[in-house]
């Protein structure tokens, strides 16, 4: 069983790579082995809308920079961890890069799911997702807009299993330990 997790921290942030610490140190309780990759670290350029990746380099993007080897993992990962300060109730511009890039892994056709219109699935699995926002205090709005769009964003990315949960500032260690296992939970390797 593995694990990528994805942290979309910003250079000067000091809180979420202790968050990651905790995930990370909390996976490996439970033998699961992977690795984080901290996007700002890499040239990820923004997704040019041009859906090359699904007609003319199926499941590939055509720009050739470190987003392919973060779509590569990501589809070889049993789970996908997203560490991210929430930002206007979303993602932070670096893992939005990234998941934008994403788009390669799902199929340009589409199927009714849930009386809904969504992607068909381009490969056999998919990763559980466990997505933790961050927040400097609690924002109901910034919060119920953050937790609609993983929800959203679950449905196009054919997650099998997910998770979101907020962690602020000022939660004591205990508090947001908690947090993190709570999402974990939603982990393992029972995907499709």
């Amino acid at each position: 069983m593995s694990y990528l997790i994805l942290n979309g921290m910003y250079e000067d942030d000091s809180f979420i790579p202790k968050i990651e610490k905790i995930v990370s140190e909390e996976l490996r309780k439970r033998n699961i082995n992977g690795e984080t990759i901290i996007l700002y670290e890499h040239e990820i350029k923004p997704c040019l809308g041009c859906f090359k990746c699904w007609i003319q380099t199926p499941g590939v993007c055509i720009i050739d920079d470190y987003a392919r080897e973060v779509a590569k993992k990501n589809i070889q990962s049993d789970n996908v961890v997203y560490i991210t300060p929430i930002t206007y109730g979303g993602y932070s511009a670096e893992l939005k890069k990234a998941l934008d890039r994403g788009i390669c892994l799902i199929s340009p056709f589409f199927r009714i799911h849930h009386e809904e219109i969504h992607h068909e699935t381009r490969y056999d699995k998919y990763p559980n997702l466990f997505v933790v926002g961050i927040l400097e205090k609690p924002d109901s709005e910034q919060e119920e807009i953050f937790t609609t769009l993983v929800e959203r964003n679950v449905l196009n990315n054919l997650a099998p299993k997910y998770n979101t949960q907020i962690i602020y500032h000022s939660e004591d260690k205990e508090e947001i330990k908690r947090k993190i296992i709570e999402g974990l939970n939603v982990l393992g390797d029972e995907n499709v």
